[in-house]
């Protein structure tokens, strides 16, 4: 089913994709349960574009989103706020990045799946980011701001211009939320 040629599945991803976002950067609980809707949404029209590392991305997200939602909630009594990523993770995180790359790489190509090597990167990648945000750690959105301009691109060339415009937006917003984050750190 379409509105104005975009899939009801790509409006339904917009809106609950942008609301989960921006509830993300007001560090309020609700950004979990109305990023399950995006991810919902998401999940058929993926498969359906051949996109597998954004499907089981998606599938990935529905479990991040029931740890991010119990972890957050766990933590409404605790001294829980934004920080700043630990140094000596840094290399470890790009470590497990690069080789969720290769591994997705090689698993998506054996699927047949269309852009394999962009697909399995942005996919590696957004995998680190979503365990930054649930950490809250500071330098998730900047990760964010790459990825998502690089969805723009990859959704672009696929002509899936729903999930374009989401991923232009999500790249303006996580910029912003990298600036109100950042301000969370310098307040203390």
């Amino acid at each position: 089913m379409f509105v104005f040629g975009i899939p009801v599945l790509e409006i339904i991803a917009l809106i609950s994709g942008v609301l989960g976002v921006w509830l993300t950067i007001k560090e309020n609980i609700w950004c979990w349960p109305v990023s399950i809707i995006a991810v919902l949404a998401s999940v058929a029209e993926f498969y359906e574009q051949r996109l597998f590392g954004d499907m089981g991305l998606q599938i990935f997200y529905l479990g991040a989103a029931i740890y991010g939602w119990y972890f957050w909630n766990k933590n409404k009594q605790k001294k829980f706020e934004v920080k700043k990523t630990p140094t000596k993770l840094i290399p470890l995180l790009m470590l497990a990045t690069l080789s969720q790359t290769i591994l997705f790489y090689f698993l998506i190509n054996f699927l047949k799946g269309d852009r394999a090597l962009f697909d399995a990167t942005l996919t590696a990648c957004s995998l680190t980011a979503t365990y930054m945000m649930t950490k809250k750690w500071v330098e998730n959105w900047l990760a964010w701001v790459l990825i998502d301009g690089a969805y723009v691109i990859l959704y672009s060339v696929k002509f899936m211009w729903g999930f374009a415009c989401l991923y232009l937006f999500f790249t303006i917003i996580a910029f912003y939320g990298w600036i109100k984050w950042r301000r969370t750190i310098s307040l203390k």
